[in-house]
């Protein structure tokens, strides 16, 4: 059934009533290097379009959450799935936004569930696709931590990272 799951999408219209009738249920990918620096993609599409943000993606109908995981993390940035073992779940948070990939009149409401990896080393950026943002870069978690163009969930996320300790010394 798992390999299954890539053509199970809900046709436009019905997704479109879906995300402004229900909560979503998404991963977002806390990604650090060595050198205390998290990995932020310049969000190409809504909700937080234009926005520094943390990779992610939603949780698909009958994919187990740690599928979901190596899925995004494979397809988004070009890591094995086995890159992810380790990976720290940082708690339930909801994300609200005002508009949607739909219309600026159809809010969106994500139940994420970031999980945050320390890398072994950087990921290329120049190597990471393009389909989703603009651009990446690796920024100081602290400097994200109060960034004005880092979107402010991410902030939230950079703070988390401080408080827990998990920078290196």
């Amino acid at each position: 059934m798992l390999d299954k799951i890539d053509a199970g999408f809900l046709p436009w219209p019905e997704f479109e009533r879906a995300v402004g009738a229900l909560p979503l249920v998404s991963v977002d990918w806390v990604l650090l290097n060595p050198a205390g620096q998290m990995l932020l993609g310049h969000r190409r599409n809504a909700p937080a379009r234009h926005w520094w943000f943390t990779p992610g993606g939603r949780v698909r109908k009958n994919e187990p959450l740690e599928r979901c995981l190596q899925r995004v993390a494979v397809s988004e940035l070009g890591l094995q799935a086995s890159d992810v073992q380790g990976a720290r779940l940082m708690g339930v948070w909801d994300h609200f936004y005002e508009d949607s990939a739909f219309s600026a009149e159809v809010s969106t409401h994500y139940v994420n569930l970031p999980h945050v990896l320390r890398l072994p080393h950087a990921l290329d950026i120049k190597a990471l696709p393009l389909d989703q943002h603009t651009a990446w870069r690796w920024q100081d978690v602290q400097a994200a931590a109060v960034a004005d163009d880092v979107h402010p969930y991410v902030r939230v996320y950079a703070q988390w990272v401080v408080r827990e300790g998990l920078l290196p010394s």
